[in-house]
């Protein structure tokens, strides 16, 4: 199964976020411990392979970034209530 639309804007906005501020592939596998092939695959439309919300959270403290921000690609932030279902939606 291949990730959602959805799924891969979050995907697509952290790998904007990353080579803006010129971090790896390598860079960010350190930085969300994980194996360093693992954003390969997670960045592919290929592979079903996506952050978790482990993943999530510690991306966004490093690019100082809200998560409503990965999710939603809007910068201002939601209620509680939103978030939770954009996150329900995102684990889908």
């Amino acid at each position: 199964m291949a990730k959602t639309d959805f799924q891969n804007d979050v995907v697509n906005r952290i790998r904007q976020l990353r080579i803006a501020q010129n971090v790896s592939q390598i860079g960010l596998a350190n930085i969300i411990d994980v194996s360093n092939g693992q954003i390969g695959n997670i960045e592919s439309p290929k592979f079903q392979h996506k952050y978790t919300l482990k993943h999530l959270d510690l991306i966004a403290k490093y690019f100082g970034v809200s998560i409503t921000y990965l999710l939603t690609g809007d910068k201002k932030e939601i209620d509680i209530d939103n978030l939770i279902k954009y996150l329900i939606k995102y684990d889908e």
